[in-house]
């Protein structure tokens, strides 16, 4: 053997050892090769989770503050009946917070998929009931000052989702086929008039399209409340005087 070949052998040699070394240090789980894109994202969600701390830090303090303040007040005053505004304020607060069930005048709605035949090369699309249509719905309703909404069943927050899967429609998180029966609690007949006017959305798909929209003004409608609490990590109060 020349002593290039000597050398080149143990060259290969050298190198086989290595690929054999990490990839044992890999299979016992000791070692792995972490690319620099992952090591950015881990940093990301390490300063991510340091902001939430001192959020709920700044939190705590506020709620401490709070606490202090209505201790002094209740000593100064020992006939205030603190306890009854404080009360009075979390009714308040749980009112629009749409985590409470609430109840009032308002409209329901029966929105389900035409019974007529199909014209001649018309899409079976134009008589179903779609996603659309319900987003459609719910925004005029909002417009029209409806101060509380579900679908069936499901309350509309400021977190909620529509969104369509395949002949089924996701609200919330859950699936829902048709019929879909929608409450709008608000003044009646604005709300009527709203999807029901000549040029309201209500009167399309139900004259336009077919589709079987039945509006009826109620009193007493009951709305169900949210029903997951939603916790918030990148928004918070801001103090009076700030922001532009």
């Amino acid at each position: 053997m020349s002593r290039v070949t000597k050398v080149l052998t143990i060259c290969f040699c050298l190198v086989i050892g290595f690929f054999m070394a990490v990839q044992m240090q890999i299979s016992k789980g000791e070692k792995l090769y972490v690319s620099p894109k992952v090591m950015d994202e881990y940093q990301v969600a390490i300063e991510s989770e340091k902001q939430s701390i001192l959020q709920i830090e700044e939190r705590i303090l506020e709620t401490k503050d709070k606490l202090e303040e209505y201790k002094k007040l209740a000593a100064e005053d020992e006939n205030a009946d603190l306890l009854s505004e404080m009360q009075k304020k979390l009714d308040e607060y749980k009112l629009v917070s749409h985590y409470t069930a609430v109840k009032g005048e308002g409209v329901s709605i029966y929105l389900d998929d035409a019974t007529r035949e199909l014209m001649e090369e018309e899409p079976v699309s134009n008589v179903l009931v779609h996603d659309s249509d319900l987003l459609a719905i719910l925004n005029d309703l909002f417009a029209a000052g409806a101060e509380a909404i579900s679908v069936n069943g499901h309350r509309i927050a400021n977190v909620s989702a529509i969104s369509c899967s395949g002949y089924t429609v996701r609200i919330n998180g859950q699936f829902e086929a048709r019929p879909f029966r929608i409450k709008a609690i608000g003044a009646s007949d604005r709300l009527t008039s709203a999807l029901l006017g000549p040029d309201g959305f209500g009167t399309l798909l139900r004259d336009g399209y077919g589709l079987v929209f039945k509006l009826k003004a109620e009193d007493g409608l009951e709305i169900p409340a949210f029903p997951e609490e939603h916790s918030f990590r990148y928004i918070t109060m801001t103090k009076e005087g700030e922001g532009n």
